[in-house]
């Protein structure tokens, strides 16, 4: 899924890069089987999708991105990494450029966050699934974030990233309501799940995570969207990045949040 707030698109690559499909997803790998047509909807640069696309061999895999740039990345690896059952496509989940019953399994991670109408969405998901089909996503869940030391500053960092998301129309709190979302949108059963792939709890990790997130509320795009809010000055946000980096030097730092997630079957 493209984010709008990153400036850095090499910062937003790393974030996403390694991501795989046992840590995200692991409540869909056993409903997968080889022979499948799946559909990873916001597939980013295609870490998951890569993942995926082998254990479904020789099915096939199909990925899609509103950002042009990662389906660059995305179809680069592919090709870099012979795995050759998967085309990576522009396309939005919004509006899928598939006709309907196309594919045996859908999924969507840390995507429907950032869509003002995540039903339509699912609906959009559960149209291109065959009948008896499955969707399965998973967002974050910001209400859920942990951290120690428990300083001010970071409880501010995830509340101005969870007005920024708002600002554009997305609830970092919505994946909790997942399930009844999907019978919303016409899934006939679903099951619910959470997890927590994100966990900062070492050294390397912690140093990595605010270097991400200290570029990411530097970005002009963010910052300037903060100040003329008002959700805080820029002198405010000066000792945001400082807290951040001194939170990282601490020799016991520790964050993470929870992810909820659902699959949903097709009628």
């Amino acid at each position: 899924m493209s984010h709008w707030y990153v400036i850095d698109e090499q910062a937003q690559h790393h974030y996403v890069r390694d991501r795989d499909a046992a840590t995200f997803l692991p409540f869909l790998l056993p409903h997968l089987r080889p022979g499948m047509a799946v559909l990873d909807a916001g597939c980013g640069v295609g870490s998951i999708a890569l993942d995926i696309a082998r254990r479904i061999a020789p099915g096939r895999l199909t990925g899609i991105d509103v950002d042009p740039g990662q389906i660059e990345v995305a179809r680069r690896s592919a090709a870099d990494r012979g795995i050759d059952n998967v085309v990576f496509e522009t396309g939005s989940v919004t509006a899928l450029p598939f006709p309907d019953g196309s594919f045996d399994a859908v999924y969507a991670n840390a995507v429907l966050q950032y869509l003002p109408d995540p039903v339509h969405a699912l609906s959009e998901l559960r149209r291109v699934l065959r009948p008896g089909g499955l969707a399965a996503v998973s967002d974050d869940d910001l209400a859920t974030v942990v951290a120690s030391p428990d300083l001010p500053e970071l409880r501010l960092a995830v509340s101005l990233f969870e007005r920024a998301v708002a600002h554009q129309g997305g609830n970092t709190r919505y994946s909790r309501h997942l399930r009844s979302l999907m019978r919303a949108a016409g899934f006939a059963r679903t099951q619910g799940f959470a997890l927590a792939p994100e966990v900062y709890g070492d050294t390397e990790s912690v140093h990595w995570f605010v270097e991400f997130a200290t570029g990411l509320f530097g970005a002009p795009r963010m910052s300037e969207l903060i100040v003329a809010e008002g959700w805080a000055t820029r002198a405010e946000l000066a000792r945001l990045h400082d807290a951040l980096r001194s939170w990282a030097g601490q020799p016991d730092a520790f964050m993470s949040w929870l992810y909820c997630a659902a699959i949903g079957w097709a009628p």
